[in-house]
């Protein structure tokens, strides 16, 4: 498995920039990307921090200054049933973001290592969603490539830092489970979307994470790929282009999103690509694994 980087930064204040952040208090919750020249701009800020997910041998080599090594495994667990990346109970989540110093005036900046990285780096998005965090929350747009490209400082120097104190408020919403994404299948408001290729949509090429190929009966195809830009310049397609692929489906304002994948990574982007687009969308965490293991559900190839 190739391993990608990750970093978390947090900040307790901002300052204007152009279209991105411009709140000097927590981030505005329409804010879901920050550009390099402002996180340059706050790189000094006594309440940053920032928290590197990939290989420590990388890490031990260059990281952005204050950086701190973490992994997913810290937001990633395996349930009772067997199911992977799942999200950890609240406890544990809690306790995981206070160890990376996380306070309950933190404003937190996720940034990308390569194309690569970019759906777990959405699937942090999610987790801090999921665990209350959403307006303190946005994705460095370019990630460390675009940083890099540009020149700014990286150092291979280990930071120190105090244990955070946030509270977190859980969000049910920003997730569904399986007996009521059942019981939502065929509604009207409501689209189901299979962020997989279209090869494991179809179930012409084999999915491990479940018995049964293909996908959940009505869901739509949006592979979480093509959302996605060059990685080291921008995150994502251009908005105009991204909200084409969604009015496709016929997905509007009204529409709950509910977005799936083989265990909850890919889907992640898609998430994070409606929560930027301004639609309402729930994470369907089990995905094919666990809906693909109960019989009574349906699955379709067409």
């Amino acid at each position: 498995m190739k391993y990608v980087g990750i970093f978390l930064l947090i900040t307790g204040w901002v300052l204007p920039f152009g279209p991105y952040l411009n709140a000097q208090t927590p981030l505005e919750a329409d804010e879901k990307l920050v550009s390099t020249a402002w996180l340059a701009e706050h790189l000094s800020d006594s309440r940053l921090v920032i928290l590197h997910y990939g290989m420590k041998s990388a890490y031990d080599l260059e990281h952005i200054p204050g950086a701190r090594y973490v992994t997913m495994g810290e937001f990633l667990v395996e349930d009772e049933q067997g199911l992977r990346n799942e999200l950890p109970d609240e406890e544990k989540l809690e306790q995981a973001l206070r160890t990376l110093g996380i306070r309950n005036n933190s404003n937190i900046i996720i940034c990308y290592e390569d194309v690569n990285a970019i759906s777990r780096a959405a699937r942090l998005y999610f987790t801090l969603d999921y665990a209350g965090l959403a307006d303190r929350v946005a994705i460095l747009d370019g990630g460390l490539q675009a940083w890099k490209g540009e020149g700014r400082p990286l150092t291979d120097s280990v930071a120190v830092f105090e244990k955070g104190d946030v509270d977190i408020q859980i969000r049910e919403d920003a997730r569904i489970l399986k007996k009521e994404a059942f019981a939502n299948l065929h509604q009207d408001d409501v689209v189901f979307v299979d962020a997989r290729p279209a090869e494991r949509y179809y179930g012409t090429e084999t999915d491990t994470n479940s018995p049964r190929q293909g996908h959940i009966e009505g869901a739509v195809n949006i592979p979480y790929f093509k959302l996605t830009g060059d990685g080291g310049t921008h995150l994502l397609q251009p908005e105009d282009e991204l909200m084409r692929l969604f009015e496709e489906y016929e997905i509007g304002p009204e529409t709950t999103i509910i977005v799936y994948c083989g265990s909850g990574i890919w889907a992640s982007t898609v998430y994070f690509t409606a929560k930027y687009l301004g639609y309402k969308v729930r994470m369907y965490d089990g995905s094919i694994q666990e809906w693909g293991r109960d019989e009574s559900l349906p699955v379709s190839k067409r």
